[in-house]
């Protein structure tokens, strides 16, 4: 009777010895709600041949890291959010697509499209303060405006926001 009671002992402790007390996620990898206020700027100036010549596209991530992709039709976009969750990525990808039938009946063109953008880190400016370049030709001859194009479309700039707020460029968001 006694090998049995201390048998018993034995299994109950060793099961609880096996029982973790805690769960076993720690939720490092979830995004948190900010502790910081992190705000995100973008603009971009394209030129009107571009604007003339092709449908452009501007695809980046909002406030709450959703995909939004927009059709620029004019010379200046901006848009400006607060990020809500921290580590987190936001950026401007641009891409452009000759119009169908257009015309290419100037001798030369200018095909400009510059990013400037910037997260804020509890009212601290953060990144480059130097332009982003999807495309800058200048003087371009008609028969090199596809190229060009075809090159330049779908480049895309962004920054990695950390948790603690630590900031770093990137060309790789997945959108």
């Amino acid at each position: 009777m006694k090998k049995f009671f201390y048998m018993s002992v034995l299994v109950l402790m060793a099961a609880l010895t096996l029982t973790s007390c805690g769960s076993d996620d720690d939720g490092k990898d979830e995004p948190k709600p900010s502790t910081k206020t992190v705000n995100y700027e973008a603009s971009v100036t394209l030129s009107q041949d571009l604007i003339d010549l092709c449908n452009v596209t501007l695809t980046y991530k909002d406030g709450d890291g959703k995909t939004v992709t927009e059709n620029v039709t004019s010379t200046t976009w901006s848009k400006k959010f607060a990020v809500k969750t921290l580590p987190a990525v936001v950026g401007v990808k641009c891409d452009y697509k000759m119009k169908e039938g257009v015309q290419l009946t100037k001798e030369k063109y200018d095909i400009i499209a510059i990013l400037n953008h910037y997260p804020t880190i509890d009212g601290a400016k953060k990144g480059f303060d130097q332009p982003f370049i999807y495309t800058q030709s200048q003087g371009l001859r008609a028969d090199k405006v596809a190229e060009i194009l075809g090159k330049t479309s779908g480049r895309m700039y962004g920054y990695n926001i950390s948790a603690n707020g630590e900031v770093t460029t990137t060309e790789n968001i997945t959108f």
